[in-house]
């Protein structure tokens, strides 16, 4: 029996297990088990089964750990590429962003789906003409040099260090926002637990057990998305077609455009958008008179403490006054600096409640032109990104050949295209599903879901009546981008077990994601700079364990920064591409089709690319700028994770230059050679 015929029967058997523990999750509810209960059984069900595959897959064989012995068929590496590459961002964050943003967030589909295009032209099939472990190997050969790139090298590790490190925040906090939720544990605690669960199936088998947890975290992920889709579709196209009977029969984005037409001319809507305004003014005014408007409010706070301890308050009251007091900024730069944030956090309320289906647009909103050129920014930082980031190169050197690493890169992009298209479908409906169900009800019968999510990290769902009319508006709910997908069953009242499953695909995601990434460092770590630099008599053994000690050591650091709540899972992966793209396309793709590409022009290009890269998103991050009491730059158009527009051709005119003012043109003939040969298995 060949390889491939067992791998297809011991998967087929692994995707009818998971339909069969669908049913028994179904079973479970309809016979009155609790939601808690459910929770647990998807969880542990799929952390199990990842488990046994990275118990079976363990190895010390150096070739097997770090690149599978370069065995994988074409059909497995697509499908494990495509489970690396949709994180947590893909399967959860997308919809949520379409959600509040509408069509300008189908660039990061649009730069996505591309940069798989780009990698099949561009990269895939040359890189794995050598027997690389990998990207450090490439660019040392390719710009060697006088000290064997020894110097191209570091650089690279640098790069690809904090490129995953940045990207495996967002997939470890997605793990633990799940694990909280459906494990009934602190986010904390839920984040180490699916650090738990990430080692285990990178640890002991390296990219061999990466590999097959990958194509059975795939399965889980299509099936939960086709799932989920079929569902939402039947259970609330009955509702969004009786409501709007009398128009006759519409479309779901008809049906969204109309509702956001009619809560952007809603008086209560627009009050609510009102008072949003007023309270950011009100910040405002704060900030511009300061700094005696802190001094002013430390004062009456002191006071109104030191007339509680001596006019006889209970001590409930007394401690309320501390509270008070302690929780007001110490000094005019503290205050700044939050009220900053508070005045950010009201006007972005106000751009969420502004509709984005719908024509009708308010001053809110960027003009056409400037998000037409924020939409064309985003795709083309994400598309150099995706051609550039270490964890997915990495795999083009698992597969037999380069004829078979192009194929899994067109198996990939099938798989990839399989949730992306569903993508859009699920914002859609969960605007229906949000309309439905939440707009227009009184507070007084608001599900306890709310709470939930609120116990797991504050602000994550919330509903406020800022208007005090007793009934929800579109403009009163807060619900994070994040989260969007895991809730909206839960919103549309439909059986647990649904939220379940989206669970289990929403960690197949992640923890697919956090592997690869994970791994991705502890081989630069090991093979590039323990190995290559500093002890290159390393004995293959040795070379496996300075691998699995980085390893643990880079999944204990993430874990502990996720812990501290980052922030946005679409942002944070978003700033990894930025990096990847500044910092490496220009590199990689120079050094496979231009000979004139010299040593020096690498360094420069890398150089310039990763600091221009790493100032822009500093200086666009407000949570970042806030740190040392200062503005975040106001890019207009050009947001953070579209900072590619401008340091990518930056990272090129310094490769150009620097390899046409000075340098050796003929470094690494060798490699130039093996490039331009049709085929080098």
């Amino acid at each position: 029996m060949s390889f491939t015929t067992t791998l297809t029967r011991f998967f087929s058997v692994l995707t009818l297990g998971f339909l069969v523990c669908i049913g028994v999750a179904a079973a479970m509810e309809s016979y009155g088990i609790g939601r808690q209960w459910i929770g647990y059984f998807f969880i542990f069900i799929t952390f199990g089964a990842y488990a046994v595959i990275g118990l079976l897959s363990r190895t010390s064989d150096m070739y097997e750990y770090f690149v599978a012995s370069r065995t994988v068929p074409a059909a497995y590496n697509g499908m494990a590429t495509a489970a690396d590459w949709m994180s947590a961002a893909s399967f959860l964050g997308v919809a949520g962003t379409l959600f509040y943003s509408g069509f300008e967030a189908l660039a990061l589909l649009v730069g996505w789906t591309g940069g798989f295009v780009l990698i099949a032209l561009l990269i895939a099939p040359y890189l794995r003409k050598f027997a690389f472990f990998s990207v450090g190997d490439f660019l040392a050969a390719r710009y060697a040099g006088d000290d064997k790139g020894r110097v191209v090298r570091l650089i690279c590790i640098l790069v690809t260090v904090s490129i995953s490190f940045v990207y495996v925040i967002a997939q470890i906090y997605a793990v633990g926002l799940i694990t909280s939720r459906f494990a009934g544990v602190e986010f904390g605690i839920g984040v180490f637990f699916g650090l738990a669960g990430i080692l285990v199936c990178s640890f002991l088998g390296g990219m061999r057990a990466v590999t097959w947890t990958a194509v059975a975290q795939y399965i889980v992920m299509i099936l939960t998305m086709l799932i989920t889709v079929v569902a939402l579709v039947g259970f609330t196209g009955k509702g969004a077609s009786e409501r709007y009977a009398e128009a006759g029969p519409v479309s779901f984005p008809e049906y969204v455009r109309a509702q956001e037409r009619k809560f952007f001319a809603d008086p209560a809507e627009s009050e609510v958008r009102s008072l949003y305004l007023r309270e950011a003014d009100r910040y405002q005014l704060l900030i511009d008179t300061l700094p005696s408007s802190w001094a002013e409010g430390y004062e009456a706070r002191r006071k109104n403490l030191e007339l509680a301890r001596y006019d006889g308050s209970t001590f409930q009251e007394i401690k309320a006054a501390e509270r008070v007091l302690t929780s007001f900024p110490k000094d005019s730069q503290e205050a700044k600096k939050r009220w900053s944030q508070e005045k950010q956090r009201y006007l972005d309320k106000v751009k969420a409640s502004v509709p984005h289906f719908g024509s009708t647009r308010d001053d809110s909103g960027l003009s056409d032109w400037g998000e037409s050129l924020n939409f064309l920014a985003v795709a083309f930082t994400l598309m150099c990104g995706t051609v550039a980031l270490p964890h997915l190169i990495v795999r083009f050197f698992t597969t037999p050949n380069a004829s078979q690493t192009r194929w899994s890169v067109a198996v990939a992009l099938a798989c990839i295209l399989g949730v992306y298209l569903a993508s859009p479908w699920l914002s859609l409906m969960a605007k229906v599903v949000v309309y439905e169900n939440l707009v227009g009800l009184s507070y007084s019968d608001v599900p306890n879901w709310v709470a939930a999510w609120s116990r797991v990290i504050p602000g994550l769902a919330t509903l406020q009546d800022v208007n005090q009319d007793g009934v929800v508006q579109f403009a009163e709910i807060g619900l994070s981008p994040d989260i969007l997908v895991l809730i909206t069953p839960e919103i549309a009242g439909m059986p647990f077990f649904l939220s379940g499953l989206i669970a289990a695909g929403g960690l197949a995601a992640a923890l697919s994601t956090a592997d690869g990434l994970l791994l991705a460092i502890a081989s630069s770590l090991s093979h590039d700079l323990y190995y290559r630099i500093l002890n290159p008599d390393a004995t293959a053994q040795r070379r496996v364990t300075m691998s699995k000690i980085a390893l643990l050591s880079a999944a204990l650091l993430a874990a502990w920064i996720t812990s501290l709540q980052p922030g946005n899972i679409v942002v944070l992966v978003g700033s990894a591409f930025a990096l990847a793209a500044s910092s490496l396309f220009v590199p990689l793709v120079a050094g496979i089709f231009w000979s004139g590409a010299t040593r020096r022009g690498a360094l420069w290009a890398m150089g310039t690319g990763f600091v221009s890269s790493s100032l822009f998103l500093a200086l666009t991050n407000s949570s970042f700028m806030a740190l040392f009491n200062l503005d975040a730059l106001q890019a207009g158009a050009f947001s953070g994770v579209a900072s590619g527009i401008l340091t990518i051709p930056l990272s090129a005119v310094a490769m150009v230059i620097a390899s046409l003012k000075g340098g050796r043109k003929d470094e690494a003939p060798a490699v130039m050679r093996v490039l331009r040969l049709p085929e080098c298995e």
